[in-house]
């Protein structure tokens, strides 16, 4: 990825497009595509990043659903979902899952807050390779 300069409006709506899970970046697509103006390529990567990632979070937490509800049926293997879904004293009340993905939305925000390109395995080399085509 390319390291232009990147102003302050490109950074706030990026970092505004992981908290709000990507409705933020969608408004910026339309409002862009309605102007006629392309974004740059750092608002580009960010925002596609987090529209994947909420779409992936959407598609995994119903695999997940279905999972639990599967599990549920087993009797000595029913309590794994609901140990990983209590809420712990020592995360403020969050349950391991709910930390586990502000965890990674603080880290996508603040990253992008900063001004640099944030990186996530799998994640990121997908959105680099449709950014380059």
């Amino acid at each position: 990825m390319s390291h232009n300069k990147v102003y302050p409006i490109e950074r706030i709506i990026s970092c505004l497009t992981y908290i709000t899970l990507g409705w933020a970046g969608v408004i910026i697509l339309i409002i862009q595509a309605i102007t006629k103006k392309q974004p740059t390529q750092f608002v580009m990567y960010h925002i596609l990043q987090s529209i994947f990632l909420c779409f992936g979070y959407f598609v995994l937490s119903e695999i997940c659903y279905l999972l639990v509800v599967l599990i549920a049926r087993i009797p000595v293997i029913n309590i794994i979902p609901i140990l990983l879904n209590m809420p712990l004293s020592a995360l403020n009340g969050f349950s391991f899952i709910q930390a586990v993905c502000y965890t990674v939305i603080i880290y996508l925000a603040l990253t992008s807050l900063m001004g640099k390109y944030s990186f996530l395995p799998w994640v990121s080399n997908i959105i680099i390779y449709w950014i380059k085509r």
